[in-house]
Formats: C-alpha cells, sequence, structure tokens
C-alpha cells in the first residue's frame, strides 16, 4: 500500500464511508461553482481556487474508488472512454 493509499483509508476509517461520499458531492460541487466563476472573471485568484478544488475532488475521487473498491475497473473505463473519444474525434 502506498503512503498515499494508507493515509486516504486513515481519513475514510476516521470519518466514515457515508460522510466521505457526501464530501465527494460538497467538493464536486465546489469545483463547478469554480469553474464557472473563473468564465466570468479569469483572473489568478480563480485559477487558484481551481487548482484548489481540483485537488480537494481528486482526493475524494481516490477514496470513493477505494471505498466502493472500484480502482481497476474506473482505470480500464477511462481507458475505453478515451480511446472511444479518439475514435470519435478521427472521425469527424
Amino acid at each position: 500500500m502506498t503512503h498515499l493509499r494508507y493515509r486516504l483509508w486513515k481519513i475514510i476509517e476516521h470519518y466514515g464511508e457515508d460522510a466521505q461520499t457526501d464530501m465527494c458531492i460538497e467538493e464536486c460541487s465546489e469545483l463547478i461553482k469554480a469553474l464557472l466563476k473563473n468564465r466570468r472573471y479569469r483572473t489568478d485568484k480563480e485559477k487558484e481556487e481551481i487548482i484548489d478544488e481540483l485537488a480537494d475532488v481528486s482526493i475524494m475521487v481516490e477514496q470513493m474508488k477505494m471505498i466502493f473498491d472500484v480502482e481497476k475497473e474506473v482505470a480500464e473505463a477511462i481507458d475505453r472512454k478515451v480511446d472511444r473519444q479518439i475514435e470519435r474525434i478521427r472521425n469527424v
């Protein structure tokens, strides 16, 4: 187990799976707001907010993959979806 994975499990164990799932939803919402705000203002402040929110969402996504025990399946789905999109681009 990597050091990051170990620390993420500690967080999951402390707060619980349901609480971390709720936090994932909240963090996704905050990223959406930051992205929309950036479309209006495009300042360094908004860029920093996007960086922070992307980090938060990335952490929560890693925890969701761990909680649902789907890390391999998600990696495979990402590969499949990226390949499908590349194929669509080629066919335009």
